[in-house]
């Protein structure tokens, strides 16, 4: 029996939750593209600008949704328990100017790439408004939270509490390299060392804050600096 191997029911739950929910989803977004039906009244960009909020809603319900009832309901644990709980404001902020101060740069050179440009920006309508960039903002921001949640919150310290740290990070960069596989080798690589960063950074602060702020200032700032690149998409914001 599993529970043989393992002190309480709290690892069981995670570890079989977190293998099936990234499979689902990555299922449904494979085979369903997503929900066909709900997409059926419309058409051309319209369809495709919608098609990637949807996407992003299903990861925010797998990824965040189900997990904190399984955390609230099932376990009868408290958000607390896993990260939630920003213990240091000032020092998550340092935390991010730095990762910033990295990454930028790094995103300026990349995201002008052909092979950046012909994923990034998500949505390629040919026209982006104001309202397309905000609601793109948004919804990047939602499915983050509840992406960190999912691994460095409800996965990293679970495992934290039942293997210590190291094996934690280690079955944490695990997974989330191999949830990378359908974007590619570069992103299954580079999942690797950030997934490091991301963890020991949580586990110093106690806090999946950094990590949420840190994939933010990624998505964000490759979307932002690949449409200016992007020469097939033109920018109508008006103020």
């Amino acid at each position: 029996m599993l529970q043989t191997y393992f002190d309480n029911i709290e690892i069981i739950v995670v570890l079989l939750y977190v293998v099936l929910g990234i499979s689902l989803n990555s299922y449904l977004l494979t085979f369903a593209k997503p929900f066909r039906f709900l997409l059926a009244k419309y058409s051309g960009e319209t369809a495709a600008k919608r098609s990637v909020y949807l996407q992003r809603f299903m990861g925010m319900f797998f990824y965040g949704i189900v997990p904190l009832v399984i955390v609230l309901i099932l376990l009868q644990g408290t958000l607390r328990d896993y990260g939630t709980v920003l213990t240091d404001p000032s020092e998550t902020l340092l935390w991010g100017i730095l990762f910033a101060a990295i990454i930028i740069p790094l995103t300026l050179y990349n995201a002008k790439s052909p092979s950046n440009l012909a994923v990034y920006p998500q949505i390629r309508s040919k026209k982006w408004t104001l309202n397309t960039l905000l609601l793109s903002g948004l919804t990047w921001a939602g499915y983050l939270l509840f992406y960190e949640f999912l691994f460095r919150g409800f996965l990293l310290f679970a495992c934290l509490r039942e293997f210590g740290a190291v094996p934690a990070v280690a079955i944490n960069m695990m997974i989330y390299s191999v949830a990378h596989i359908p974007k590619g080798k570069l992103e299954t690589i580079g999942a690797i060392p950030l997934g490091l960063l991301l963890c020991v950074v949580t586990l110093a602060t106690g806090s999946i804050w950094f990590a949420f702020l840190a994939h933010v200032i990624m998505a964000l700032s490759n979307e932002w600096i690949s449409l200016y690149h992007n020469k097939d998409i033109k920018l109508a914001i008006k103020f």
